[in-house]
């Protein structure tokens, strides 16, 4: 069984997040028909959620490897001035999916929503809502995109 830690990236954890990225954009989303990264604009997101956000690092500590993360932040619903908690991105690498880990990731953000909304936009054609559902997720629609 391997050791997974979960911890906040911090600016040395950019340069792993990088190649996490890379490695989900060659992998699980190379079906989706995404641009290609731009490691710039990569940098520039995750330095604006070190700033005004939070990243939870998952690390395979038997490999000292990152494994996954999870990229959320405080806003506002565009129609009120009620705070909601946003997941940006989640990701873990196929071979260490699971449902317990998942729930690990969203207990974390439920300590720091302060009862907020937690809301999240699946845009990688990933079709798990049953676990989405079982986390206490309701769905409130469907993401569209013309190509």
């Amino acid at each position: 069984m391997t050791s997974v830690h979960l911890y906040q990236a911090e600016k040395k954890d950019i340069e792993d997040l990088n190649y996490l990225i890379k490695d989900w954009k060659d992998s699980d989303l190379k079906d989706c028909n995404f641009p290609e990264l731009d490691t710039i604009k990569v940098n520039q997101y995750l330095n604006k959620f070190l700033q005004n956000g939070k990243i939870i690092c998952i690390k395979n500590l038997d490999r000292d490897e990152m494994i996954g993360c999870c990229i959320f932040n405080k806003s506002e619903y565009w129609f009120s001035k009620q705070s909601i908690i946003i997941i940006q991105m989640i990701y873990i690498h196929k071979k260490f999916r699971n449902y317990k880990l998942v729930k690990q990731i969203i207990d974390m953000i439920k300590k720091v929503a302060d009862e907020n909304p937690i809301v999240l936009s699946i845009t990688t054609k990933l079709d798990i809502d049953p676990v989405f559902k079982r986390l206490g997720f309701e769905n409130m629609g469907s993401n569209w995109r013309l190509t």
